[in-house]
């Protein structure tokens, strides 16, 4: 498993950066597990987006399993003060496949606009094994 901070390309300082912990599928085939964790509050759809192809093109360069989800990622929001475990949410991407968009210069990695299915504690706990990051 891996743990670090991810500093997205093309994004300003301190905007672009996120805590990914990346957890192996339970079993071997099943899908990894992305957990994205403290992102910055005045972010949009198109952040996560890019940030998700990033994360896929770089620490999946071998591939990922062949599955209708092949990645499991998890969006996490801290509580604002501290209480409590936050807000999780399971994104679902258009395609898992990095692709680039835009015109010119100003062409960036996605994997387009993701769906949002909320998460309890309990339930990333299980997706996650509360194992160890790598």
């Amino acid at each position: 498993m891996y743990d670090y901070i991810h500093q997205g390309e093309c994004y300003r300082y301190g905007v672009g950066w996120a805590r990914i912990r990346i957890y192996p599928g339970q079993r071997p085939g099943d899908a990894p597990v992305v957990l994205c964790s403290d992102l910055p509050e005045e972010r949009g759809d198109e952040m996560v987006e890019r940030l998700a192809a990033e994360v896929v093109r770089d620490r999946f360069a071998s591939g990922l399993p062949n599955l209708p989800r092949p990645v499991l990622w998890i969006e996490h929001h801290p509580s604002r003060r501290g209480r409590g475990p936050g807000r999780y949410a399971l994104l679902t991407f258009p395609t898992y496949r990095p692709r680039l968009e835009g015109a010119g210069f100003v062409r960036r990695v996605t994997l387009g606009a993701p769906r949002r299915e909320p998460l309890t504690p309990r339930e990333v706990e299980i997706l996650t094994s509360e194992q160890r990051p790598l």
